[in-house]
């Protein structure tokens, strides 16, 4: 039970710094995306007027929100291939001893022919 519980902490702690890296990364990137709007804002309204402007930005936000949410739609299950066996849960393997043994108790139940 003990090695339970240590290994559940330790998913919960890889879990959490995991999700904080993450976090971060998204903190940093709006930020850096903030700048570099303003930064094709003011080139944009400089050569152009601000109704262009606002086309090409809009535009380029639309298209990235398309390719990005095509990424999203992307299973990767298939792609990504085990090289060794998934543990099993202590549970499943519980619940799975019950059906063989309930199966060969059956079995030997039963009339022979």
């Amino acid at each position: 039970m003990r090695g339970l519980v240590a290994q559940v902490r330790r998913r919960a702690r890889n879990a959490a710094r995991a999700a904080a890296f993450t976090v971060a990364g998204v903190v940093f990137g709006l930020a850096g995306l903030g700048f570099l709007t303003v930064a094709l804002w003011i080139l944009i309204a400089t050569y152009e007027s601000a109704l262009v402007a606002y086309a090409v930005i809009g535009t380029l936000y639309l298209i990235l929100g398309f390719c990005f949410m095509a990424l999203g739609a992307q299973s990767t299950d298939a792609e990504a291939a085990p090289t060794e066996p998934a543990p099993k849960d202590p549970f499943l393997q519980v619940a799975e001893a019950f059906a063989v043994g309930l199966q060969a108790g059956r079995a030997a139940r039963a009339p022979r022919s």
